[in-house]
């Protein structure tokens, strides 16, 4: 199994660099760029940035929407990342969140078609050298490609639902899974069973598990834990606490009191089992302990943070030593 760091597109460009400064040096398998819609940084400019920061370390985008971006801006991007250094560069898609998308006014329907028709249309065009493409549904007429990818970038879904996560299992390389536990194994089981159907190797698809981690140094590093389970918990969909076996008045509760109170106050009413099921949280050993657990569950690589913790750069070293160790 293999470790990874996290970061988003929330980090100043001075975190951005830190972390990309050290994170060979450090023995991180990879380093992934999560986008936050509406955020300080530009996912593409900063993921050049840790491209070009690394020799060795896997870097992905985990996750840009094609909901937010025209599909030939991401099909170009991809390329100049992939030739920034060739072979490292991961493309992770999904819808986005729930919140997020709300917040811009967006409502998504039908997101099964609209991620298949962007995975298939990314792959023509980076193939594509002549014929012009077309696709009136995420608005493409006559485009005609200029370039030809080396070979296919790899995609990674970050998606949550059986319908996106078969469709993973069907088209991607991938897949970048969060939430509880629970969950997560009936994802990999879904999937799975779909690639055995289909009659697609396993070893050809990537599992990765990322989900908020967070290094408990002291009490203030809990109630970091407690405020990052109020905003993730209140953005799961219920189809996912169904699966999960998470009531649903317990997450109905949470988000009650973020509405009424704000995520600092309702924080401090979080349980015990709900911070279980959405954080990572606990010293640095007990941290490997868990991410190794989900290897057993096959899990290929799992994601170290954010938001790390108060200290997040002692948090990230601490991390990145133990699991040397271990």
């Amino acid at each position: 199994m293999n470790l990874s760091v996290g970061l988003t597109t929330s980090f100043s460009i001075e975190k951005i660099k830190w972390i990309t400064e050290r994170a060979d040096a450090l023995g991180f398998y990879g380093v992934w760029v999560g986008e936050d819609i509406g955020k300080p940084q530009e996912i593409f400019t900063a993921t050049s940035l840790v491209l070009l920061g690394t020799r060795k370390a896997k870097i992905g985008i985990g996750v840009t929407s094609p909901v937010i971006r025209n599909i030939t801006t991401v099909a170009r991007a991809s390329v100049a990342l992939d030739e920034i250094s060739p072979g490292r560069f991961r493309l992770g898609l999904g819808v986005g969140g729930i919140q997020d998308l709300a917040s811009i006014g967006i409502q998504i329907r039908k997101p099964t078609e609209l991620m298949r028709r962007t995975v298939g249309l990314l792959r023509t065009i980076w193939t594509n050298k002549t014929l012009p493409l077309n696709d009136d549904a995420i608005h493409i007429r006559d485009y005609r490609p200029h370039f030809k990818s080396s070979k296919e970038i790899p995609v990674f879904m970050g998606v949550r639902g059986p319908k996106l996560l078969a469709l993973a299992a069907e088209i991607a390389d991938g897949v970048i899974l969060s939430g509880p536990k629970q969950y997560i194994e009936e994802a990999i089981k879904l999937i799975l069973e779909r690639r055995e159907a289909l009659q697609l190797p396993r070893s050809k698809f990537c599992f990765v598990v990322w989900n908020p981690t967070i290094l408990l140094l002291d009490r203030s590093d809990l109630e970091l834990a407690k405020k990052v389970v109020a905003v993730v918990a209140g953005d799961t969909p219920d189809a996912v606490l169904k699966i999960a076996g998470i009531e649903k008045s317990d997450i109905e509760t949470v988000r009650n009191d973020v509405a009424e109170h704000g995520v600092e106050k309702a924080s401090e009413n979080i349980p015990d089992r709900l911070l279980d099921q959405f954080c990572i949280s606990g010293e640095a050993n007990q941290i490997c302990d868990i991410f190794r657990g989900y290897s057993q569950l096959g899990v290929d690589e799992a994601v170290f943070g954010p938001p790390f913790g108060r200290d997040s750069r002692n948090a990230i070293q601490k991390m990145a030593q133990a699991w040397r160790n271990t």
